[in-house]
């Protein structure tokens, strides 16, 4: 397993980091760090950016180009193999053996999502506006708050504020296309959403949304969640999760608490066990196993992503408060 089927975690960047619309080259970045051409090819490419919501890829190629922004930065990814344009078939690996003049820049190409006013301008604040795909319109079957989140983050936004449907742009919308159905999202990222092309749809039954302008509030990956899934409170014990899914105690010590708590912009940890606790951590993926930490700082910390665990061996964690607080 590649350990990217997760929280979205590939975007590509500027040279000062912000998300940038993917028609255009930019550094492309997994968890923060950048991604290795080793093994990487066009299916690598493409899947990555029908991922991210567009067409297919337009180019890629590696080069250290955007300078000590890029040098500084982790190796986070490398051997990217794909045997097709989908992500499905994709499987990498978080230890390398390269250096940043091997980087991926990417751009893809399509017209992705858009959302757009009356006018059809593209809108970039918090205001809501006709959800496009591909020009045409996205109809309301089975989209959720998930779905919301997940399209406003491949459009550069940091999460969804609302949606709603409806017939508002009178012709401008109607003459439009129906270009997506059946938006069915289980998380928070458009690598956990399925749609259809085809639809049994009217155009009062399109989506309009609000998007928070801003970056992604967990570019770390991790949440602590209670039993019915919203994060926990400070000083709550719940669930560790990374990318959606759940870590492995193994070699999990206080270090690694610490550094996790930290991560999650709390002072540090309280406390932490294992256990099967909740009944939707038999559904959820065990997404990191071995975490090894020199240090009470995540840089000082290493994991795989593949696992030999059971969930009876799922991290419980309690941070202490908020830093600052």
């Amino acid at each position: 397993s590649s350990g990217i089927n997760a929280e979205w975690p590939l975007r590509p960047g500027d040279h000062r980091g912000r998300a940038i619309n993917g028609q255009q080259e930019g550094l492309l970045l997994f968890n923060g760090g950048t991604v290795c051409d080793d093994g990487f090819t066009t299916n690598s490419a493409n899947a990555i950016c029908r991922t991210m919501g567009y067409t297919s890829q337009s180019h890629f190629r590696h080069g250290l180009v955007y300078g000590p922004f890029q040098s500084r930065k982790r190796i986070g990814l490398d051997d990217v193999l794909c045997s097709s344009g989908h992500w499905s078939s994709c499987r990498s690996t978080t230890h390398h053996n390269c250096v940043h003049g091997e980087d991926i820049m990417l751009t893809c190409q399509g017209t992705g999502f858009k959302l757009v006013n009356r006018a059809g301008h593209t809108i970039t604040g918090r205001t809501e506006g006709l959800l496009t795909f591909q020009h045409g319109t996205v109809c309301d079957d089975y989209f959720n708050m998930n779905a919301a989140h997940a399209i406003c983050r491949i459009m550069g936004f940091a999460s969804g504020v609302q949606y709603r449907h409806g017939l508002r742009y009178g012709s401008m919308q109607s003459r439009k296309r129906i270009t997506m159905d059946d938006v069915r999202c289980r998380a928070s990222y458009w690598n956990y959403c399925s749609h259809r092309s085809a639809h049994n749809c009217a155009h009062y039954e399109d989506i309009f949304l609000t998007c928070q302008p801003g970056s992604l509030t967990h570019p770390h990956g991790f949440r602590i969640v209670d039993w019915n899934g919203a994060n926990s409170r400070r000083g709550v014990e719940g669930l560790l999760l990374y990318n959606g899914g759940t870590v492995c105690d193994d070699h999990f010590n206080i270090n690694a608490a610490h550094a996790i708590c930290k991560l999650m912009g709390f002072r540090s940890a309280t406390r932490y066990r294992h256990g099967d606790a909740y009944v939707e951590q038999e559904r959820k993926q065990i997404r990191m196993d071995d975490v090894i930490c020199r240090g009470s700082s995540w840089s000082l910390c290493r994991y795989s992503t593949r696992h030999n665990c059971s969930h009876r061996e799922d991290i419980m964690l309690t941070c202490n408060a908020a830093s600052g607080e």
